[in-house]
This record gives structure tokens, sequence and C-alpha cells, in this order.
């Protein structure tokens, strides 16, 4: 049974769930760029990657294992193979991201090693595996999103298990989750739609996020949420097909994905309203993440040939009349088939 458009899909009694356009890990890009250096194999069999120099902390997932790029060399971090969309605290000290499990997934504390320090969630069905019962007693929740000050993420979760006969999923939502004391907080939902991704504004008291609707029509788009009043309107600038959304460190930048005329890539904004510039020209790009000071862009993108996304960044030029671009990509990594759905997250 299909939910919104390009978003989830389920079937019983074990329901199989794409989140928030994996689908669009099958494009094709349209740009070349230097590979990454051979690997060499760690002693557990693993490959990092070497490269150029990166400032900060940049992870990614591959096949359900967070990695992480620092310095000059990219290696696993932690994750069994259930571990997805991670996502930096502002002062970098924790990780939170998404463990997926039979027809359940939970959202995470870790710290910045990757010991386990917390479960925010509590999603999770005691009936046997595949079983109805199971399907009837789990719920789901996606892209964890920091708030400014720490002390809350923001999730897409469904609020209620499934009802009917076949069992339908409730919609997802926009959810606050503490970090420390208190119960999650919904802040935003719509039966004919569902949430994706979203970001804090930079002085907390907002989100941006992914909405899409339901149907054939159904197309997705990004909303800004007013977290004090409830109001939420679309973002003045951002097209339709536009998702992933990324805001800079100085708070003045929107970056995102925008699917035009059947090729993806990424574009930005001011947040304070204006005309959006495209930043990339692979026709296969998604997930962009700003670097900590600003000055570069890393995003995922599909390569001319090969089946899976790998790791690109880019240079940022602030021009004197306050318009942004970008510079020549460069390709970080190749052949990883990077998990696009879990994006990317970069701290100091």
């Amino acid at each position: 049974m299909t939910l919104a458009n390009a978003m989830l899909r389920y079937c019983s009694p074990r329901r199989l769930v794409l989140p928030l356009l994996l689908l669009l890990t099958l494009l094709i890009a349209g740009c070349g760029g230097e590979a990454a250096a051979p690997p060499t194999p760690l002693a557990d069999g693993v490959a990092p990657v070497r490269g150029e120099a990166l400032p900060g902390r940049l992870l990614f997932v591959r096949q359900g294992v967070i990695w992480q790029w620092r310095d000059r060399e990219a290696r696993p971090l932690f994750g069994d193979g259930t571990a997805f969309q991670p996502a930096w605290a502002p002062d970098g000290t924790r990780i939170a991201y998404v463990a997926r499990a039979n027809s359940f997934s939970e959202v995470l504390l870790a710290d910045a090693s990757g010991r386990p320090l917390a479960q925010l969630t509590d999603n999770g069905s005691p009936a046997p595996p595949n079983s109805i019962d199971r399907v009837y007693t789990s719920r789901w929740a996606f892209y964890p999103a920091w708030s400014p000050d720490g002390i809350r993420v923001a999730v897409a979760a469904q609020v209620r298990p499934p009802t009917g006969d076949p069992p339908v999923d409730e919609s997802l939502e926009l959810v606050l989750l503490p970090i420390t004391t208190g119960a999650p907080l919904p802040v935003y939902a719509d039966p004919a739609a569902q949430v994706g991704r979203s970001v804090f504004l930079p002085d907390g008291t907002g989100l941006i996020f992914t909405r899409a609707g339901s149907g054939p029509a159904g197309q997705q788009a990004l909303y800004r949420l007013d977290l004090s009043s409830g109001a939420s309107e679309a973002v003045s600038g951002a097209p339709a097909g536009s998702y992933d959304p990324a805001r800079s460190p100085d708070g003045r930048w929107l970056a995102f994905a925008t699917r035009q005329g059947g090729r993806t890539d990424i574009a930005a904004l001011p947040l304070a309203g204006g005309t959006p510039v495209r930043l990339t020209s692979q026709g296969a790009a998604r997930a962009p993440a700003f670097a900590p000071d600003g000055r570069l862009l890393a995003f995922l993108a599909v390569a001319p040939g090969e089946p899976g996304f790998d790791l690109w960044v880019t240079e940022l030029q602030l021009g004197a009349d306050g318009t942004l671009s970008a510079g020549a990509p460069r390709r970080l990594t190749s052949g990883l088939a990077l998990d696009a759905d879990s994006g990317l997250s970069w701290a100091p």
C-alpha cells in the first residue's frame, strides 16, 4: 500500500520501510571527478579511505555502519549494520542516530567515539519478529536533528502504531524528543502528508522540514514551522521538489537538494528570503552539509555509470554582492555506495 509519493512503502505482516526519497539512490549523475586514493585494508578487513584533509569531523553511513572522515582519513566509527542517519550535537560531544530493527526503529545517543549513552524512543515490541502482532505494536522514527541549545532532538516519527486490516501506518509527524527529562512533544502533523528531514532555525524558535503530500500528485517541499504558534508555511523561494535541508553555521544560508526536470542537484537560498542559486551540476546530488567554518559544502552524488553514491566536496565563495557560489566539485570516495538517505553531519 502506498502512502506518500516516493516516501514510505509497507507490506504486511512485516512492513518494509523506504525512508524519505530513498529511491533517489538509483539516479545517475552527470559530472566526473578525481577518485580517492586506493584504500589499505584494516586488521578487521574493512578498508579506510584516505584523501584530502577536511576540517572537523564528517559523518556518513555505509551498509548500516557510521563512518567518520577526520583529517585525511575516513574509517568506520561504530555500528553493526543497523545504524543510520547520524547527527552531531551542536557541541560535537554526542551523536543522535537511528537504529533499525524488524518492523521498528529507535533513536539513540552515543558519545563522540560511538559509545552508547541513551535511548530516546521506545518503539519496539515484544511480539515475535515478522508477526502481525509485532506490526500492530511497533512504530518508526527517522531523521534526528538537534536544537541549537542541545537539549532536544526533532524527529519524523509515528506517534501511534498501525491500525486497520491490513495494517496502515500513521503518517510521520514532527516530534521533539527531550534529551534528559520530559515527554515527547508532537509539533506538526498532517494526515494527508508525511514529514521528513528537518533542521532547526538558528535561534531554535522553529524548524525547516521536508513535507510530502499523499497520492500520485504529492511532491516533497520545504516548509517552515514556528514552534510558538504552530503555524507552518512553504519556504519562500524553495521550489517544489526540494528536500534534505541543511543550515550554514552562520545561520544565513539554507542548502537543500532539489529535483527539477529529472535531475537532482544542490541549491541554496538566504534564510531571510531570496532567490535560490544552484551549487552543483552532477544531476544526482543530495544530502548537503556545511563545514564547521562554512567554507566547504559536502554532499553525496552518483558518478556517471556507477550504481551508488559517493562523497564530494566543493568550495563556497560569497561574492561582494552577497551571492553564494561554489567551485568545481572534488570527489573524495569511489565505489563506496554510501547511504544517501542517512545524509551527512559535520562537526568541529
